[in-house]
């Protein structure tokens, strides 16, 4: 009976702590739409009916409500130090949020000027790209900050780090994809290509996020732990496509299903974001 009241006493707590996270959920999706985009969401959505700047917009609520998810798993003595641990780490939170999609901006989405082609033209790939980058951006931040054994400044390091991979697997993927990736997704509005790459890149930020999990110790063994974990992860991630066209597409290619026919095969190219994402979760209870 004591652990049923415990339980019923926490009611209140965990109803505030919903609203504070409704709170900073709202107050994420003002700094996308006032700071990052700077556009009229209410005009895209309801009178353009623009679906690039729905998915792209999901895309970074979620990114938001995983990163949030950190700051919720960290322990405090008493509830007001657990409501203002929720408050400050949530809008910091927000913040490398709004950060992280200034840096993917410029670093990765840059190439295919997405910004325009989910504004003007719905590019439904474009969308999907920026879609990718912020959930990929919450789920490093998931991790980075928030564990208990490391400093703010280390959270930030893992931060950094983990956004260095990302940009460094933008300018890999189109190697590994056999096509010109930035071109498929801004010169042929090709949704299945820009579906693709938003998986790859949502798979490489989820073995960081594993790789982040280990409680810091200190800068040698833990960045020695993390090296491992991350780069074994990767390697096998990019093993995994190519033996996602032997068993999940036996008989075709990937890369001339997605870019090489006259219609993209939108199908194939969730088929190669699956494989991505899921490969990332099989990856991580691996290692």
């Amino acid at each position: 009976m004591e652990r049923i009241w415990q339980e019923i006493n926490r009611i209140p707590l965990v109803v505030m702590e919903l609203l504070l996270g409704f709170a900073l959920f709202w107050l994420g999706q003002l700094v996308y739409q006032k700071l990052f985009r700077r556009m009229n969401l209410n005009l895209q959505l309801f009178v353009r009916d623009n679906p690039a700047v729905a998915i792209a917009l999901v895309g970074y609520y979620m990114g938001i409500a995983i990163a949030l998810g950190g700051t919720f798993v960290r322990t405090s003595s008493s509830w007001q130090d657990l409501l203002i641990n929720l408050v400050s780490y949530g809008a910091f939170s927000i913040l490398l949020m709004l950060a992280g999609a200034w840096i993917c901006d410029w670093a990765i989405l840059r190439r295919c000027d997405c910004a325009r082609e989910v504004r003007e033209e719905h590019n439904i790939g474009a969308g999907s790209l920026e879609a990718g980058c912020h959930i990929g951006n919450g789920l490093i931040l998931s991790s980075a900050l928030g564990g208990e054994g490391g400093s703010l400044f280390v959270g930030l390091v893992c931060w950094l780090l983990g956004l260095g991979v990302l940009i460094l697997v933008s300018i890999v993927y189109p190697w590994i994809a056999a096509y010109d990736v930035y071109g498929e997704i801004a010169k042929r509005n090709n949704p299945a290509a820009g579906v693709a790459f938003a998986g790859a890149i949502v798979g490489v930020a989820n073995v960081i996020r594993n790789a982040f999990v280990p409680e810091f110790e200190n800068w040698t063994v833990s960045f020695s732990i993390y090296g491992i974990s991350l780069g074994g992860g990767l390697i096998l991630l990019a093993a995994i496509r190519w033996l996602a066209d032997l068993i999940l597409v036996p008989g075709v290619k990937i890369s001339d299903e997605i870019a090489k026919q006259e219609t993209p095969n939108l199908g194939v190219g969730f088929i190669e974001a699956f494989t991505y994402i899921v490969s990332s979760f099989l990856v991580a209870w691996t290692f």
